[in-house]
């Protein structure tokens, strides 16, 4: 199943993203598994971040330690593995929890720095010691802390920091903003190739053959575009050099069968010479349907015309009603007044005749066929003939073919024509069993809103 060629750029793109933040990972942790000391560090200045928040000024200046059960967590825990000492800055203890993991002189240096770090031997435990002043509502508060190993794993808290700031904080809010003006580019790149696409489904036979638009295209793609018309213009010149052909020659042996019709006609009646005027006639009628197929062809149906379908069928119907006559058939007409439709009279008009002709010629003598005018727009034209199967429905609107070669002198271009003249008003043609017998050809037209028929 294919897939837009945006949707494979953003798929790559998201990709591309993707193994940008794997990397990102990767160079952050090997960063500070590079430096296990200032990550030792790091933990502890974490750890010190988390106290201090706890801390609480209250109205008077007087200071408060308030922790939350889950930062006491770690603490009560583990109490042979993490301690912490709050003093302010007259010495006095505000908060501490595992004071004894560490020396008393351990945990506060008076006149040392702002920030330090020791290793300190408890034991024959290494434990490490942090302090770092900080101020609370303007006043000075001494927080130290003290880890002895880490079997609370608070080093993945500080990776898992780290990620998040270098990471899900700077890259993703980028990545996803790359992504969004990428899908943006590549589809405004890529309209000029919708419009040629667009182009490309519309042509056929109501639009003919045209050249694809090859404004704007990228250069890749106007190399392609470009070797797609040049195979449209030479299509399109085989297909007119076809139907000028195909013109040429109905028009070439008009000339011929009406003189040898007209000769014949001064020979004595009767014998062989009906079989002859047979022929010929049925010549005449094959030369007449290879002009209608090439002007078929050519059809382009002005969108802006109309015409009543009533009245053009009720003048279909008059005009063949000898025909039905002198065949023995009944044809009958019903109809809906002012009906209205987009399409060419005459081209409609041509195509109701073929389908009133095909529906005589295969209908038993002394039935009726119905042409009716219904709906919005639509005409139908019934018979009682032998029917259609549904096999054979697709194919009887393709050019000369019969069920077999016998088929009542028909041309096998009658229906295909009416095909193409439908194709030309944007519909097509419809074939369905009758009821009781019989095949049904129908034709939708697009009804028109209002004015009068042109």
């Amino acid at each position: 199943m294919s897939r837009s060629l945006v949707t494979t750029l953003i798929h790559r793109l998201l990709l591309v993203g993707g193994l940008l933040t794997l990397m990102n990972i990767v160079f952050v942790t090997a960063y500070y598994s590079s430096d296990p000391e200032g990550l030792r560090r790091e933990k502890v200045s974490h750890q010190i971040d988390r106290l201090a928040e706890a801390l609480r000024a209250g109205p008077d200046g007087s200071l408060a330690f308030e922790p939350s059960s889950r930062l006491m967590q770690t603490f009560t825990r583990y109490p042979d593995a993490y301690a912490f000492r709050i003093e302010d800055g007259a010495g006095h203890v505000l908060g501490e929890a595992n004071a004894m993991l560490v020396p008393a002189e351990r945990w506060s240096v008076p006149n040392g720095p702002d920030a330090w770090w020791s290793d300190v031997e408890v034991n024959g435990r290494s434990v490490l010691v942090g302090s770092r002043r900080v101020r609370v509502g303007g006043e000075p508060v001494r927080i130290a802390f003290a880890a002895a190993g880490d079997p609370s794993n608070l080093l993945l808290f500080v990776y898992f920091e780290e990620l998040f700031v270098h990471v899900i904080v700077s890259l993703l809010p980028f990545a996803i903003c790359l992504m969004i003006l990428n899908a943006v580019t590549v589809r405004q790149s890529l309209r000029s190739l919708v419009f040629a696409a667009d182009a490309a489904r519309k042509a056929g036979p109501g639009h003919g053959i045209a050249a694809l638009p090859t404004r704007g295209l990228p250069t890749e793609v106007l190399i392609l575009v470009e070797a797609i018309n040049d195979a449209l213009r030479r299509l399109g010149e085989a297909l007119e050099a076809e139907r000028a052909f195909t013109a040429e020659a109905a028009h070439a042996l008009r000339t011929p069968l009406a003189v040898l019709s007209a000769r014949i006609e001064k020979l004595p009646k009767g014998g062989e010479l009906d079989a002859v005027h047979s022929d010929i006639a049925a010549l005449r009628r094959l030369v007449n349907q290879l002009l209608s197929a090439a002007e078929a062809d050519t059809l382009v149906v002005d969108p802006a015309r109309q015409c009543d379908l009533s009245i053009v069928a009720e003048g279909v119907v008059a005009a063949m009603a000898p025909l039905a006559i002198r065949e023995g058939r009944i044809l009958a007409f019903e109809a809906r007044p002012g009906t209205i439709v987009r399409g060419d009279a005459d081209a409609i008009a041509h195509a109701l005749r073929n389908l009133v002709e095909n529906a005589l010629r295969f209908s038993p003598e002394n039935t009726e066929v119905l042409v009716r005018v219904c709906g919005p727009g639509q005409v139908a034209v019934l018979d009682r003939g032998p029917g259609i199967p549904d096999e054979q429905k697709p194919l009887v609107m393709k050019r000369f073919w019969r069920a077999s070669p016998s088929d009542l002198g028909g041309t096998g271009l009658g229906l295909a024509i009416v095909q193409r003249i439908a194709e030309a008003h944007g519909t097509t043609l419809g074939i369905a069993d009758r009821e009781g017998g019989g095949t049904v050809f129908s034709l939708a037209f697009s009804p028109h809103r209002g004015g009068r028929a042109s």
